[in-house]
């Protein structure tokens, strides 16, 4: 699938330092106008610049964060997409939190009539400038380049304007004792807004992010209404969510 396609490309091209048209078309078994729309898409990113007959690396390898450079658990990211995709229905609104689970999640989902799409997942709205599909609203903020993302307090008030009905989460590490949590206050900030200001939530992490903590407490889990993965957790997790009233889904 293409989001898996572009984060492989997007390694190729960062490992090797510059990549050939033809080499990318022969890597990937791909066309030359497929090429090239892929590789629009990771020099509006920005870690890639275009040279005559291909494409160079803009960063040094070790200066791109790791969560957007492993493919490693990308099946399991596209299947939590998948699923959750499933309950975003026409004329729903929408935040899309940061992270490569929720750019998954925009990638492979159906399209909808009259949906509007708040977020701060610079991945996304690059995509949605491309697409035109869907009404983007753009939490504006500082920019975080790991992340690929806008954070902090702006991004808090701009979104504390609207009424968000279904807002889907990411998080570093979830647990009981410390919920769901991240690793930078500009991300704690965005997320703990987009969390007050939706009727529903959704949390989407696969399984290696069970039983991990990391700085900062953005929702307890009780919070959440849904937690989707790609792996049935431990059974305190399932107890806890049965208690709870949080439907734990395992996205097949």
């Amino acid at each position: 699938m293409r989001i898996s396609r572009l984060m492989q490309m997007e390694s190729y091209i960062l490992e090797q330092s510059t990549a050939t048209i033809e080499e990318l078309c022969d890597k990937f078994q791909v066309s030359k106008n497929t090429v090239r729309r892929d590789l629009d898409v990771l020099v509006s990113k920005g870690v890639v610049r275009k040279i005559y007959g291909g494409a160079a690396a803009n960063h040094a390898k070790d200066t791109v964060p790791f969560e957007e450079r492993n493919v490693k658990n990308i099946s399991a990211k596209e299947r939590i997409g998948k699923k959750a995709a499933e309950f975003i229905g026409d004329g729903d609104s929408v935040f899309f939190d940061s992270g490569t689970t929720l750019t998954a999640l925009y990638y492979v989902m159906p399209e909808k009539r009259n949906l509007t799409v708040f977020t701060n997942n610079l991945e996304i709205v690059t995509r949605g400038a491309l697409d035109q599909k869907y009404r983007i609203i753009v939490a504006g903020g500082e920019l975080a380049r790991k992340t690929y993302s806008m954070v902090g307090s702006d991004v808090a008030r701009a979104l504390s304007c609207y009424n968000i009905e279904k807002a889907f989460m990411s998080a570093t590490g979830i647990s009981l004792e410390s919920g769901a949590s991240n690793s930078s206050r500009g991300e704690f900030e965005a997320k703990k807004a987009a969390i007050r200001r939706a009727r529903y939530r959704y949390l989407l992490v696969d399984s290696s992010k069970f039983d991990t903590n990391s700085l900062m407490t953005f929702a307890e889990l009780s919070e959440f209404d849904v937690i989707i993965t790609d792996a049935m957790p431990e059974p305190k997790y399932v107890e806890y969510c049965e208690k709870a009233g949080i439907d734990l889904i395992v996205a097949p």
